[in-house]
């Protein structure tokens, strides 16, 4: 299904007919189907939502620029969209990020919020790292920085013992657009929902993989000191993708979460 927000065309995928609504966002370079699998354990229970962030997957691509702030839009009403009247929105890597600023933004929409592997800001080593990764690409393409980045994507483990899966994550890398993606790393090189973490008051689940090297603990620990509230959960065996790598054990914390809140 599609819906035009802000002069853009963005595509969203729904399942399940009723129960609680959540509202995926993948990361940089992802797409919806990232969440098909956990989205299918869920729809038995749940209205869930998967969308294609402007700029990514099955959506336009326009060539930017992207803003976390403007994501949270499009999420926004995509949601609207779909029927969901509140719900509860989730997000892996800067769909951290933008899923804090929709809860911040939409209190009373949002009815709690779940980064994956997310963050407040990137310290200034890895906003550098990220704008020289925008910089590759335009000049080389995606194929300068794909083995590099599913590299630090994915746990040992899921390497070892799943090679499908990450040919399949280098191979969706791969079918972005080079200009729409690198305008979106900028973005995330300029993300920071530092202000507006501190203001949220619904439930918060931050969630990571024991492996994980894009945003491991002490990341989540200082989001975690943003959010006093939060509450963390780790995956084990899983990298930056828990909800591919693990998604059996991905859904089961979700629910735990989704079991806890109040109506």
């Amino acid at each position: 299904m599609e819906v035009a927000v802000r002069g853009t065309r963005l595509h969203y995928e729904v399942f399940g007919e009723a129960g609680p609504g959540i509202l995926f966002s993948h990361g940089l370079g992802g797409t919806r189907h990232q969440w098909r699998a956990v989205a299918q354990i869920l729809a038995g229970s749940c209205r869930v939502v998967t969308t294609d962030l402007r700029g990514h997957g099955d959506s336009a691509r326009p060539a930017g620029p992207y803003s976390v702030k403007g994501w949270a839009e499009d999420l926004a009403e995509v949601a609207r969209a779909a029927g969901l009247e509140r719900y509860v929105a989730v997000g892996a890597s800067v769909g951290g990020p933008i899923v804090l600023q929709l809860a911040a933004d939409r209190p009373d929409r949002v009815r709690a919020a779940v980064s994956v592997g997310g963050f407040a800001a990137l310290p200034p080593a890895g906003r550098e790292r990220m704008l020289q990764r925008a910089a590759a690409v335009e000049a080389q393409g995606l194929a300068a920085v794909a083995d590099a980045v599913v590299a630090a994507q994915l746990s040992p483990q899921t390497h070892a013992a799943s090679p499908a899966l990450a040919a399949h994550v280098r191979a969706a890398l791969l079918g972005n657009d080079p200009a729409a993606y690198a305008a979106a790393a900028r973005a995330v090189a300029e993300a920071d929902v530092t202000n507006a973490a501190r203001t949220l008051a619904c439930p918060v689940l931050l969630v990571w993989g024991v492996e994980e090297k894009v945003a491991p603990f002490p990341v989540q620990a200082a989001l975690k000191r943003l959010i006093p509230h939060a509450a963390l959960r780790a995956i084990p065996g899983a990298g930056h993708l828990p909800f591919l790598e693990r998604p059996q054990e991905f859904a089961a914390a979700l629910q735990e979460f989704l079991a806890g809140l109040a109506e």
